[in-house]
């Protein structure tokens, strides 16, 4: 990671540091220092060994970078770490063929990066000594205190130091010993994930070290083997990449991205690095009159500005270049201008003047009014610029830059450069107020009590996956996962307001920007910049397709909850035990909410069957046709077939010439089958993504129909799927949807209805 210039402006002289006042240059760096807490005795008697444990020159570059910012005292207690981590590493090496400390070196040189404190420093000293060595999580909090010890614990892979309890459901050790290795790592690992999100809700140090911890590993991926890499690849491109995207730390992020673009596909990441280089050259010149041309005029019109450029990374070009079915270099926004000022008014200033210089093209994006929800804030504007090309300008403060860069871990950079110190050595407050997407984990945790698999699959599916935001009638944004409707809003605002939803009044924009409402039923599905009031009716209560309509796992887990409590209440019963696992729960709603089995009209019990020709899918309003030997075929109620049937029974005056009167409670448990309508940008390959992602669930296609139109390189694919019970409908969506090109996912309902 680059050194931020904050460091590299720094005094050369130690004692002219520490007498030295924070200053802040023309560019909004500044010279920081930091102190922490004294030196325990037997951190003095590792310090004492100091002179004699060998200070290998990796460790000298570290205490040079933190000695930038760091005072005496938070020295020794770095040096001391780097003791203990050598003594208990010593004779351990790499698969690269190093010694093993310079791992933990290496991590703690990219916190150091970020100005962490000597607390985090410490930490990534030590963070694989409980796991790998003999040095227990007792040991580390006798000598260096619990907050390091806390640190270290957040980061130690489970089963490491800890072990299942007995009983425990969530535990991996707690499954049936027939578990297959993979399937005990796989839990393993799941609980490592679920661990490391909720330490860090208490500490960030944790997440931030957690991540320099595999940045480090991807960067020295390639002595590992070429399944290695591909697992750690994956698992970097689908939770810490985004992770460190969702904490702000885009450097982290888009290195990370790259590092796994390059191990998963070697010839697109060689191609596209290539395309890049060679368009950096073509347009470094003309980026350059862009920079002198906005930095001249602003500075003329009394908005002083530091104005460069950057170029578009290599994962991030090619996902989406394939999202809209184009090449790379035909992405408009391949270079983007960046403008940084000094106050908020001034950014609006600049805004006004570069679109008087040039003229605008598309809608202005104000992040800075309406910050995402990792804190990133800007201005965003696209311009007819020079040369008639079109070119992306982001304008924001010095402050906001260092934020966009570093994420959460601006606020060491911010208190590190006022020379302010926590004398107890705690983790400094982010925010006044924990972001939407934490409060979520915690309801995960608390409300939920999901299991560590299932906490993991919605981090994946839902914290993860593309977001709409939306807005309250107050002006309060909220954040939810692509596809969501009205009644995921209404649960997540408050469960009561969830419970008795009726639909909500939206009020948007149209494409000439005049501003729309209208009310919508509770299966709406919103979009980014809706203002959404949710209309509720006391008398309205949760029912069963409700389940389907939900997109979030928290609203659907409310609602189960409800139609539980609601079947047992009308059976006279009790409420559920908080105890009770969820899959027992589950069983007893099916049983106390089913009536009778389906009975044929000639008497005998119905043997049921799902008709072909509508496609029928739990949740929707059904039918039943009455056929010989006891059978009775499902029919969605809108189907056109079972309308032609019954009515030439009833010109013939056969028999069973109306439909049974059917619920889903009453037929037999079993497969079903789902048909999709999916569009795309048409590019070699498509069908094969779609299909490796329906496998990668398990699913078999039952039929599969695409076509394409070459003019405009869009795709259309008819897909059906063998859908065991075990499976939701939504989490097939999501998968679809995340498909690189795949633009829309929706059930097809068309088959054999009006």
């Amino acid at each position: 990671m680059r050194t931020p210039a904050i460091f590299r402006r720094a005094r050369s002289s130690r004692s002219t540091r520490r007498a030295q006042s924070a200053t802040v240059d023309a560019t909004g760096d500044q010279t920081i220092r930091q102190t922490t807490l004294p030196l325990s005795n037997l951190q003095r008697d590792l310090l004492a060994r100091c002179a004699t444990t060998p200070l290998l020159d990796s460790f000298t570059r570290l205490l040079d970078l933190c000695a930038r910012y760091l005072g005496p005292e938070d020295l020794d207690l770095i040096r001391a770490a780097y003791v203990l981590g050598y003594e208990a590493h010593n004779g351990a090496f790499r698969k690269s063929g190093e010694p093993f400390i310079e791992h933990p070196i290496a991590v703690a040189a990219i916190l150091a990066g970020l100005a962490v404190d000597a607390q985090g420093i410490a930490a990534a000293l030590l963070h694989d000594t409980a796991e790998d060595t003999d040095i227990s999580l007792e040991t580390l909090s006798a000598t260096f205190g619990e907050t390091i010890s806390e640190i270290v614990d957040g980061v130690t892979k489970f089963g490491a130091v800890e072990a299942p309890k007995q009983g425990d459901a969530r535990a991996p050790g707690a499954s049936s010993p027939s578990l297959s290795v993979q399937e005990r790592k796989a839990r393993a690992n799941a609980e490592t994930v679920h661990k490391l999100f909720l330490t860090m809700m208490r500490d960030p140090r944790v997440v931030l070290l957690k991540l320099a911890d595999r940045l480090h590993n991807m960067r020295t991926l390639g002595a590992m083997s070429d399944r290695q890499r591909e697992v750690k690849s994956r698992e970097a491109l689908e939770i810490y990449a985004p992770l460190a995207g969702r904490i702000g730390l885009y450097g982290v992020k888009g290195e990370m991205e790259d590092l796994a673009f390059s191990y998963l596909y070697p010839a697109e990441f060689a191609r596209v690095s290539r395309m890049l280089r060679d368009e950096e050259a073509k347009r470094a010149k003309w980026a350059q009159r862009m920079c002198d041309r906005m930095r001249r005029e602003l500075a003329a019109s009394g908005v002083p500005a530091a104005v460069n450029w950057r170029l578009k990374r290599p994962y991030r070009a090619w996902v989406e270049a394939r999202e809209v079915g184009t090449d790379v270099l035909m992405l408009n926004d391949l270079i983007a201008f960046r403008v940084l000022v000094t106050t908020i008014p001034d950014c609006y200033q600049a805004l006004g003047y570069i679109h008087r210089l040039w003229l605008p093209y598309e809608r202005i994006r104000d992040y800075i009014a309406n910050a995402k929800a990792n804190g990133y804030r800007s201005l965003h504007t696209a311009v007819f610029a020079l040369d008639g090309r079109l070119a992306q300008v982001h304008i924001r403060t010095h402050q906001m830059h260092r934020a966009a860069l570093h994420g959460v871990a601006t606020v060491w950079l911010e208190r590190a450069a006022l020379g302010a110190h926590d004398p107890t050595g705690q983790a400094p407050r982010i925010r006044e107020e924990q972001p939407l997407w934490v409060q979520q984990l915690a309801s995960w945790e608390h409300d939920l009590k999901l299991s560590a698999l299932d906490f993991v699959d919605a981090i994946r599916d839902e914290m993860f996956e593309a977001q709409v935001f939306v807005f309250t009638p107050h002006g309060e944004a909220r954040e939810l996962p692509a596809g969501a409707t009205a009644l995921d809003l209404a649960y997540q605002i408050h469960t009561n307001i969830g419970d008795h939803a009726i639909g909500a009044r939206i009020q948007t924009t149209s494409p000439g920007g005049a501003l729309l409402g209208r009310e919508v039923p509770i299966d709406y599905v919103l979009q980014t910049g809706d203002v959404v009031e949710v209309l509720i009716d006391p008398k309205v209560y949760p029912q069963p397709d409700w389940r389907e309509l939900a997109v979030t796992r928290y609203a659907r887990e409310k609602i189960a909850r409800a139609l539980r409590l609601r079947a047992r209440e009308e059976l006279g019963g009790s409420t559920p035990r908080k105890e009770e696992p969820e899959d027992t729960l589950i069983g007893a709603t099916h049983e106390s909410a089913h009536t009778s089995p389906l009975t044929h009209p000639d008497g005998e019990q119905a043997i049921t069957r799902l008709a072909s020709c509508c496609f029928p899918c739990p949740g929707d309003e059904i039918l039943g046709l009455a056929e010989r030997g006891a059978v009775v075929s499902i029919h969605r109620a809108c189907c056109l077939r079972l309308r032609a049937i019954l009515a030439r029974r009833r010109e013939r005056g056969e028999p069973w010439a109306e439909p049974l009167r059917v619920t889903w409670d009453r037929i037999e448990p079993g497969p079903y089958r789902l048909r999709l309508a999916i569009w795309g940008q048409d590019h070699p390959g498509l069908m094969y993504e779609v299909s490796s992602s329906v496998a990668a669930l398990g699913l078999s296609v039952i039929h599969a129909v695409a076509t394409a139109n070459q003019d405009r390189y869009k795709a259309a694919i008819s897909l059906t799927l063998e859908m065991p019970l075990d499976v939701r409908r939504d989490t097939v969506l999501r998968k679809l949807r995340a498909v690189p090109g795949v633009t829309h996912v929706e059930r097809d309902t068309r088959k054999g209805c009006d």
